[in-house]
């Protein structure tokens, strides 16, 4: 009795497992599609791109406006992650003398998440779904979270300067990132040093 147990419940946790892995690679597969130029891609073209049926896509997710939702929830969320991560124990300590160490690191984190969210900008997705009441509450909160973490990290004398403050908050924005990498055709490297030093600048 407890080997069938045992066995039916080893059977419900890979069931489990591969919707998983199903669902992250449509998701995956979306993000590939969007990569290559296709700002909105079709049921049909996610489902060739992800090896599978568009039935079987549809048994994920009930519609496309659900899978796109997923997509630029999944894509805020792995954001948020990176952004929102502990500062390394060696670098916080370094930095005790210094807060440029600390801030080399939140300038390099902005850069990678945000070349990593570039895709789903070039989209139509994303005008759609930031109209959106509740897509807009979450990204005030990221706001806040970002801007109280930059209070954190730079000296008194430099958030007290609210126009100095501002204009570094601008700088490490994805506005101005999109601006370097769409607009000037900087490529990623080049463009995340611009704000390094544009960043060093400013603080100095």
């Amino acid at each position: 009795m407890n080997t069938q147990m045992s066995s039916t419940a080893s059977d419900a946790d890979g069931r489990i497992a591969r919707t998983q892995a199903t669902r992250l690679e449509i998701l995956a597969a979306t993000r590939r599609l969007i990569l290559s130029g296709e700002s909105e891609p079709t049921a049909k073209e996610i489902a060739l791109s992800a090896g599978i049926t568009t039935r079987t896509l549809f048994r994920h997710f009930p519609d496309m406006n659900t899978l796109y939702r997923s997509f630029v929830e999944a894509a805020e969320a792995g954001a948020t992650q990176v952004m929102d991560e502990p500062f390394p124990q060696d670098i916080q300590e370094a930095a005790q003398g210094g807060w440029l160490e600390l801030l080399a690191v939140v300038c390099d984190r902005r850069a990678r998440v945000y070349e990593s969210l570039l895709p789903l900008y070039a989209s139509t997705l994303w005008g759609r779904y930031r109209e959106d009441a509740a897509f807009r509450a979450s990204q005030h909160r990221g706001i806040l979270r970002r801007r109280k973490r930059l209070e954190q990290i730079l000296p008194k004398r430099v958030y007290e300067d609210s126009v100095l403050f501002e204009a570094i908050y601008a700088v490490l924005s994805i506005d101005y990132w999109l601006s370097l990498r769409r607009d000037q055709g900087l490529s990623p490297k080049r463009a995340a040093n611009v704000i390094r030093r544009a960043v060093e600048k400013l603080s100095s």
